[in-house]
């Protein structure tokens, strides 16, 4: 099952204008993947112009001399699958999005680029969601799981993931220590 999100950018006159994305909608995945890879209204942009997408990746457009598709199989590691360009489907333009219309769409989260440069989000699935900041709950995300934030690792992390990289930042502290 997937975890579904809403990307999007806020506007100068305070509206969000976004799109859907299919997969992975969770804080450990596109949230730190938002805010690792689309730091800037230009990348977040190019990201949004895409219309709909499938899955989130670091990389907007696929290497032209390469095979890239929908198909699981031919998709290009790391590149974004959008529904139109990858697929050919119609109507997944971006659009005007309200917090309100937002809570009825079956999406768990919804990301917003603020104007400020700062990605929060929505947890779509309280009753009353309020806007977070993504980089604080993320941190606290990974200090509840006794971890320091990986960098380039992105997705749900189980037990033993998550035993194999305290044990792995606990011998680079050691290692540091004992320069």
């Amino acid at each position: 099952m997937s975890t579904r999100s809403l990307i999007c950018k806020e506007q100068q006159d305070g509206t969000y204008y976004g799109i859907y994305c299919h997969s992975d909608g969770y804080l450990t995945y596109n949230g730190a993947m938002l805010l690792d890879h689309y730091s800037t209204p230009e990348r977040v942009d190019a990201l949004i112009a895409l219309g709909d997408i499938s899955s989130l990746g670091p990389i907007i457009a696929p290497d032209p001399s390469r095979p890239h598709s929908f198909d699981y199989d031919k998709r290009q590691d790391g590149v974004v699958v959008a529904y139109g360009r990858d697929r050919g489907e119609k109507d997944i333009d971006a659009r005007t999005i309200s917090l309100e219309e937002a809570k009825e769409s079956w999406c768990e989260y919804m990301y917003v680029f603020g104007k400020d440069g700062k990605w929060r989000y929505y947890d779509l699935c309280r009753d009353d969601p309020e806007l977070c900041d993504v980089e604080e709950d993320l941190a606290s995300e990974f200090r509840q799981m006794g971890i320091a934030r990986p960098n380039g690792i992105y997705g749900y992390f189980p037990p033993e993931q998550v035993a194999a990289i305290k044990k792995e930042q606990a011998q680079m502290s050691k290692s540091q220590s004992e320069m």
